[in-house]
């Protein structure tokens, strides 16, 4: 579980050195242009070819990868619906959307199903991790960002956002990388990992940074947040529930897994993604930091909801 300490060390030391004074109000775009222009990519290169060295695609891997993208269209229509309806901004559309259909499958999810479910869960999570989650922030997550939203620097349409976006620069790269079986090794393996492996501890700093934690903020997003929550946490794992007893599908390690997942917080670089888009920072930040917290209680509950089925 050092992983979930690490995540309130680095939240809360981002909260406190703010409010200290001593780093500018500017540090967290900082960070974040750090995290998008180095870490990610390097995240990007080395998992994504990593990937290919080992896996064969087979038939059971269907429907756990097919979870997050479900999740995340899901969340795009009703979020983009509720907007029209309620008179949204862009702005908030947009990030609930991004904050509502990505899932932190990985830096919270893998420790918390190793805890509630046993290490044979772990290869699980990856996979959904991988080819589920992380695609869909670099696809998918990317475009309705500049859809919604708007890259610093200069105006472009969405999809020349998106294609010239470096963490989907890096996607491509590995994806032709990882078909022609090609992969770091040595010393350009070992410093791609280094940077990569700056990504959680510099976003959740940034986070922290940002967030507001305090009665006026919450009464303001409060709604939203509610909404956000309710989806996430509440409505997706209920819906792949109601998937498996709908179709018959056994209930095993991987249904169960899909199901946990299906539940997790927020991803995390889902708010480094709505700043870099100049989207609705304050929500989002406020999603990472709840949502994370509340996912300690509820993921055991859904655990032992599935025990019965």
């Amino acid at each position: 579980m050092s992983n979930l300490v690490l995540i309130f060390l680095c939240l809360i030391c981002g909260y406190l050195f703010r409010r200290t004074g001593r780093l500018l109000p500017a540090t967290s775009q900082a960070l974040n242009g750090f995290i998008i222009f180095m870490s990610l990519p390097a995240l990007v290169l080395i998992q994504i070819t990593n990937l290919f060295k080992t896996l064969e695609f087979q038939w059971d891997y269907f429907l756990p990868i097919s979870m997050p993208w479900i999740v995340f269209l899901f969340s795009w229509f009703i979020f983009s619906q509720l907007g029209k309806r309620r008179g949204w901004s862009r702005a908030r559309t947009g990030s609930l959307i991004l904050i509502s259909g990505l899932g932190n499958t990985s830096f919270v999810g893998i420790p918390l199903l190793e805890a509630v479910v046993g290490p044979e869960a772990v290869a699980w999570g990856v996979l959904i991790d991988q080819l589920g989650s992380f695609l869909v922030l670099s696809t998918l997550g990317l475009f309705v960002a500049s859809v919604y939203g708007k890259s610093r620097g200069a105006a472009r349409s969405p999809l020349k956002q998106t294609i010239t976006f470096p963490p989907f620069i890096a996607l491509v790269t590995a994806l032709i990388l990882g078909v022609n079986r090609i992969s770091f090794e040595g010393v350009t393996a070992e410093i791609l990992q280094r940077i990569a492996l700056t990504l959680v501890p510099l976003a959740l700093f940034s986070v922290g940074f940002q967030l507001q934690l305090n009665f006026s903020t919450l009464k303001r997003y409060l709604r939203p947040l509610g909404l956000s929550l309710g989806y996430k946490m509440i409505f997706c794992p209920l819906f792949f529930i109601g998937l498996i007893l709908l179709f018959k599908i056994e209930v095993n390690l991987v249904t169960r897994v899909m199901i946990l997942e299906s539940a997790m917080a927020t991803m995390i670089t889902s708010a480094v993604i709505v700043s870099e888009f100049s989207l609705d920072e304050e929500l989002a930040n406020l999603m990472v930091g709840v949502s994370i917290l509340i996912s300690l209680a509820t993921i055991p509950l859904w655990d032992k909801l599935i025990a019965i089925l």
